[in-house]
């Protein structure tokens, strides 16, 4: 996932810089008061701009979308860039007669000017709007570090790289000379407590950087813990395994050689725009339904004067713990009650529920029947706790009942809806609904999101919530 990110961002980033110098080009011809170059001439001096800047840029790495040089090293490959293009530019002004012009060198001297400012501005300003995201800790991945006083060059280039969005939780050691080099230490020197804290942490990668030789961790045992909770393992100049459950991908992560085992998708593009059409949904659906929930909410005030949301702690991505919002469908002293109706769960497994719960208010059982208690949720997508499509997000004392091969199901971040719910709604069993959840992990791609989001609103109309 690491590499496929860095990849593709920085294949996202060539491309708006392209296309920012595209508008450039065009912009400048606002700065004559005629006609400079004829369509036919705009349209090769485009064409040979996307393909120019596009290779520099690639093969300067301007695409990185983090500062890993020097700001003078950053001016210096766009310097280059503009330079070369404009020159040959110039050059083909110079030859080609049809192409002659008395303001054409202006043009293209202007263009790289203004060209050559913009690209600086623009990779500076973004730089610094994702330090900004990433210190108030928008979209970090949490990382577990094992290794040893070898281990140093690489635990300190990722606290170098810490706008990147990687956070450090804890560096795991059977080594007390790397306790004097950092506060975030664990001296671990055995399997089972190494296992135990990846199970209690909210982990997205562990990085396994000791030796193949060493002893002191069982290496395939890690591989298997790791793809048993669905978390990323990367392992250090890793070379010859083979015949292990996780799919296996090579590559570079700042600049160490690593080779990386995850049961999640890798689709790293696929996944952004996963967020991006969630989160346009839930704008849209809570301007839409803004009537609605007023009207909902007056209501639940009404009918008893207490409080229109209920917040729940839920479980999330790979553990994080968070506030689940939905309109509250029962009485105020609900979770109070619960331990009095235990006897009464017609749910298997952790999951707790009640066909016709005595809890639920007579504004509630409407709301239910059309999920329209579950709408604040899209609140959680905005602030980027959940997504439209994923597993429901569990309660703490659900997940200590799983078992251990269930804990995949928070490799995915948690959904409003998902396919157990349209498909299974409330006949399938704890277990069945677990095996959908992982099966949908297994083979998750935006068609399958789209179908189980149109499947939904089906459900919505038929109104058969409980």
């Amino acid at each position: 996932m690491l590499t496929k990110r860095e990849a593709t961002l920085s294949q996202l980033m060539i491309v708006c810089q392209v296309a920012l110098t595209l508008l450039l080009f065009l912009a400048t011809q606002r700065f004559f008061h005629h006609q400079v170059f004829s369509f036919r001439t705009t349209i090769i001096f485009l064409s040979q701009i996307a393909l120019v800047w596009s290779v520099f840029m690639y093969k300067l790495r301007l695409g990185i979308v983090f500062r890993t040089n020097s700001f003078l090293t950053l001016i210096s490959g766009y310097a280059v860039t503009v330079c070369f293009g404009t020159a040959i530019m110039l050059v083909e002004v110079a030859s080609f007669r049809n192409m002659r012009h008395l303001h054409s060198v202006d043009y293209i001297l202007l263009f790289g000017t203004l060209d050559l400012g913009a690209l600086i501005i623009f990779k500076t300003g973004f730089y610094y709007l994702m330090r900004y995201l990433r210190r108030v800790g928008h979209n970090n991945r949490n990382i577990l570090i094992v290794g040893d006083i070898s281990s140093i060059p690489f635990i300190d280039s990722f606290i170098q790289a810490k706008d990147w969005g990687y956070r450090i939780v804890a560096i795991i050691s059977p080594d007390a000379e790397l306790e004097s080099n950092y506060d975030r230490v664990l001296l671990i020197d055995n399997q089972n407590a190494l296992r135990e804290y990846v199970t209690l942490h909210p982990i997205d990668d562990i990085f396994y950087c000791l030796p193949v030789s060493d002893k002191r961790f069982n290496l395939d045992q890690l591989i298997k813990a790791s793809d048993e909770i669905g978390v990323s393992l990367h392992i250090k100049q890793r070379i010859g395994i083979e015949t292990q459950p996780m799919p296996l991908i090579k590559g570079a992560i700042l600049d160490y050689d690593f080779v990386t085992y995850q049961t999640v998708s890798d689709n790293y593009l696929c996944l952004k725009m996963k967020e991006v059409f969630g989160l346009g949904i839930s704008i849209s659906a809570l301007i839409l339904t803004a009537p609605i929930m007023a009207m909902v909410a007056i209501m639940i005030k009404f009918n008893d004067g207490g409080p229109v949301f209920f917040k729940q702690e839920r479980i999330g991505l790979n553990g994080r713990r968070f506030n689940c919002y939905k309109f509250r469908s029962m009485v105020t002293n609900a979770e109070e009650l619960r331990a009095q109706l235990t006897e009464k769960n017609e749910a298997d497994g952790p999951a707790f529920k009640i066909k016709d719960d005595p809890r639920i208010t007579r504004i509630g059982r409407i709301l239910r029947k059309t999920s329209l208690d579950e709408f604040p949720q899209f609140l959680n997508v905005i602030k980027g706790e959940m997504a439209v499509v994923g597993p429901r997000p569990p309660l703490l004392n659900e997940v200590q009942h799983y078992e251990r091969a269930q804990l995949r199901r928070l490799s995915m971040k948690p959904g409003i809806t998902c396919s157990w719910q349209v498909w299974g709604r409330h006949h399938v069993s704890f277990d069945e609904w677990m095996r959908m959840d992982l099966e949908y992990i297994d083979h998750w791609s935006l068609k399958l999101d789209l179908k189980i989001i149109l499947a939904t609103i089906g459900v919505i109309f038929k109104a058969d919530g409980q």
